[in-house]
């Protein structure tokens, strides 16, 4: 039996290196620019939080629930068209009923995390019309080179100038839609499997944006607030929810019952 959840989750996005979520353009001599808003604060696409979501909670539902091969084609990637159509009629897998897929749309919105109003005001000057003067310090440059993978050697002429939002800078976030599922009757609250999982791949949430193997946007997620149909969820009650993730490897015998959106 599915049973379908308001959420409206809130949560804090800290970096503990540089980090860069870009434009895709250039800015001036700038080859790799970051994403601002329109007063030149910098933030973290939602897009960007929900891609790298998904692929923490792709691996888990591998992990916990040993799908078949018909429950692994839904969770392929959703742009890869050949494996859509190949999950067509299959059952629905829990990280299709939080992000969506090419046949059962997602009804969770992720917002853009952005610098809260006490945060920007760091970046202020005592002077008068000072606000944001200081805003540069959220940015740091560095000059790279392209490789050569076969050779593994610089490509001459090939250096490039990327931008990189500074360590410890703070974002708030929120995830807010309609998750159906099937609940665990036997633990607090009763929680859907979908909530479970996505729990549990924000708390893995570890790095985020470009240059990730470079060391670069690693990242703690932190969730500061969790409501579940307009009633509070604390964070003592959805924390030991994370010590039972291995009822998540139970999900496909109750798949066969789900009732499509």
């Amino acid at each position: 039996m599915t049973r379908v959840d308001r959420i409206e989750l809130t949560y804090e996005l800290a970096f503990q290196t540089p980090f860069h979520c870009g434009t895709g353009l250039r800015a001036g001599l700038i080859d790799r620019a970051v994403v601002r808003d329109t007063i030149g604060y910098l933030y973290v696409p939602g897009s960007s939080i929900k891609g790298a979501l998904r692929m923490h909670c792709e691996g888990l539902s591998r992990l916990y629930e040993q799908a078949d091969e018909d429950m692994q084609a839904g969770i392929d990637s959703p742009h890869d068209t050949k494996k859509a159509l190949w999950g067509m009629g299959n059952r629905i897998t829990m990280v299709t009923r939080i992000f969506g897929s090419q046949h059962h749309p997602g009804r969770l919105f992720f917002d853009d995390a952005r610098q809260s109003e006490e945060n920007q005001r760091q970046y202020d000057s005592r002077e008068r019309g000072g606000k944001g003067k200081y805003r540069r310090l959220q940015t740091d440059l560095y000059t790279q080179v392209r490789l050569d993978r076969p050779t593994r050697t610089a490509v001459p002429g090939a250096l490039y100038t990327s931008e990189f939002g500074t360590r410890d800078i703070v974002f708030q976030g929120n995830i807010i839609g309609w998750l159906e599922c099937t609940p665990r009757e036997d633990l607090p609250k009763k929680p859907t499997y979908s909530l479970l999982l996505l729990l549990a791949g924000l708390h893995a949430l570890e790095r985020l944006g470009g240059n990730r193997s470079t060391g670069k946007g690693k990242c703690r997620c932190n969730i500061t607030h969790l409501l579940i149909n307009g009633e509070p969820c604390t964070e003592e009650q959805w924390k030991s929810w994370l010590d039972h993730l291995d009822v998540l490897s139970s999900y496909p015998l109750f798949a066969e019952n789900l009732e499509e959106v």
